[in-house]
């Protein structure tokens, strides 16, 4: 039996809308996947770009911590002496360094809690130094005897953790 030609003219134009039809979804259903993927990557980039940030801001405010305890015993025990003045600026410095930790340290367990968890013993650390700094310049204050021996041990506390911090936060910002 012959095709008809005008019914074999439907038959290929039906076909070839029916494949523009598919062709046009496909390739609209490709493109609508090919935006997703790259929105992802784009995010996921953010993602790694705002936690390397707060990495980084974190290491710079504990080294400016760190910084802060060994300039004040540094300048105690080469003047010899504490003074009021001396303990109520640290007193001041020190608890504007200790919300600027907090708020860095927050800033990264909302970012990435298992970084959180690894430069908390840090921040604690830095914590403990400050009130343990602040004690020796009371002490110096005072007059106490063993005080030089304490802001010479904050000094260097003060000043090992400066090192240490680079090495302990490098391998927190490399890229995965």
């Amino acid at each position: 039996m012959a095709l008809d030609q005008g019914l074999a003219a439907v038959i290929g134009a039906g076909v070839g809308a029916l494949a523009g039809i598919v062709g046009f979804a496909f390739a609209g259903w490709r493109q609508s996947k090919l935006e997703t993927e790259k929105w992802s990557r784009a995010r996921e980039d953010k993602a790694r770009s705002d936690t390397r940030n707060a990495v980084a801001d974190l290491a710079k405010t504990l080294a400016s911590t760190a910084h802060s305890m060994m300039w004040v015993s540094f300048k105690v025990i080469t003047a010899g002496k504490a003074s009021h003045e001396t303990l109520a600026s640290f007193e001041v410095e020190f608890h504007a360094e200790v919300s600027d930790l907090v708020g860095a340290q927050m800033t990264l367990a909302a970012l990435d809690f298992s970084l959180y968890e690894k430069v908390t013993p840090l921040v604690g650390r830095a914590i403990d130094m400050g009130a343990n700094t602040y004690a020796a310049l009371k002490a110096a204050m005072e007059k106490a005897p063993d005080a030089e021996d304490q802001l010479k041990a904050c000094n260097q506390d003060a000043l090992n953790l400066i090192k240490e911090i680079p090495k302990k936060v490098a391998g927190l910002l490399s890229v995965p």
